[in-house]
């Protein structure tokens, strides 16, 4: 899989996933927050970010797939 950029990843998560994201990776929101934005690097949050979009990506293709 190509590498995602943060700025990307942004794009990809609604808002209010932060705390979705916080949770799974077991941080709090302002540490999400700051990985998003290029201040701080964190593996966990990143690893957690691609599950959350992963899943949103799957849920949006089962939606798509159920209306056409």
């Amino acid at each position: 899989m190509a590498k995602m950029t943060r700025k990307k990843m942004k794009g990809m998560i609604p808002q209010g996933y932060c705390k979705v994201i916080a949770q799974k990776a077991g941080v709090s929101r302002k540490s999400v927050s700051d990985f998003l934005h290029g201040r701080t690097d964190s593996h966990k949050v990143e690893m957690a970010a691609l599950e959350v979009i992963a899943d949103l990506t799957r849920q949006k293709a089962i939606l798509i797939r159920d209306i056409l």
